[in-house]
């Protein structure tokens, strides 16, 4: 029988992640939930993210940086926190295939945010 994410003790768990949750550039840290799940915490930045799609597209700052706060539903360029559960009846393998997968680009669980907003860039 396979080992679900409840199942797992502070030593697992906290290995299941720093494991399989690599590769991003932003600050995140995760946090264990009621009922053995985890979720992941990354802060995501608009005021960086304007910058580097601005540098990326070659478009004015000022626009990417208004671009970002009506496609994200931003009232200001305040950092803020993505998150991202896992349920503990999951098991330990699909955890780590989840967290893999989320954490395959340096984006992150921004990766999407970010491609959304430099496709709206594009040839333009």
């Amino acid at each position: 029988m396979a080992e679900k994410l409840n199942e797992l003790l502070a030593d697992k768990a906290t290995l299941l992640v720093t494991e399989n949750f690599t590769g991003v550039g932003a600050e995140w840290w995760w946090e264990r939930r009621m009922g053995g799940g985890i979720e992941i915490c990354q802060e995501l930045d608009p005021q960086s993210m304007s910058r580097e799609v601005s540098e990326k597209t070659s478009r004015d700052a000022s626009e990417v940086r208004r671009a970002v706060g009506q496609r994200l539903g931003l009232e200001d360029d305040e950092p803020v926190v993505l998150t991202f559960e896992i349920a503990g009846e999951v098991t330990v393998a699909e955890a780590a295939r989840m967290l893999r997968e989320r954490s395959s680009k340096p984006g992150g669980l921004a990766a999407a945010l970010y491609a959304e907003v430099e496709e709206a860039f594009e040839g333009g």
